[in-house]
């Protein structure tokens, strides 16, 4: 065979092998590209995560004042029992 044909079928043997090199890393970058986005946008997203933390926060602040008027309400209540002695009955 001649070997200008040899280098010929090489040169397209390496190019195809290229060509599958491109395709696998550009379908690797869509890929991660896809992963990176929903990090970031998707319904597990960091922010909704941050979200979720400072609401949970909120309402456990919330709980602690709601359970100290609880407390001063019932202090209250107790005391206004204790002075009305018809309030045993």
């Amino acid at each position: 065979m001649n070997p200008i044909l040899v280098e010929l079928d090489y040169k397209k043997s390496s190019s195809f092998r290229r060509v599958v090199a491109y395709f696998l890393l550009i379908l690797v970058t869509i890929i991660f590209a896809i992963y990176v986005g929903n990090v970031f946008f998707g319904s597990r997203s960091a922010s909704v995560l941050y979200d979720l933390k400072e609401q949970k926060d909120n309402l456990n602040s919330e709980v602690k004042r709601y359970q100290e008027l609880n407390s001063a309400l019932q202090k209250e209540y107790f005391e206004l029992i204790g002075l009305d002695p018809d309030s045993y009955k």
